[in-house]
């Protein structure tokens, strides 16, 4: 059975309505600021800098392999400039 228009407009309105209620709901942000303020307190503690730093290292590592393996893409354009 198919809704006629005016029965899809309001469902469309119901929805919408449900969405922003949900969205703006103080559950959502709450639970937003009580884990922007676990990871703050673990990275004032130090107990992420040692991950934070393997990350990082990994990062500039895979960087500089792929800009390694590449020079021959971009050393031309530098020395051209």
């Amino acid at each position: 059975m198919a809704f006629n228009q005016s029965e899809t407009k309001e469902i469309e309105k119901i929805a919408r309505e449900e969405v922003r209620k949900f969205m703006s709901s103080n559950t959502v942000k709450q639970f937003e600021d009580k884990l922007l303020d676990m990871v703050a307190k673990e990275i004032k503690n130090g107990k992420m800098e040692k991950d934070v730093k393997e990350i990082v290292t990994k990062v500039f590592s895979e960087f500089y392999k792929f800009m390694w393996q590449q020079r021959n893409y971009w050393e031309p354009r530098l020395k051209n400039a």
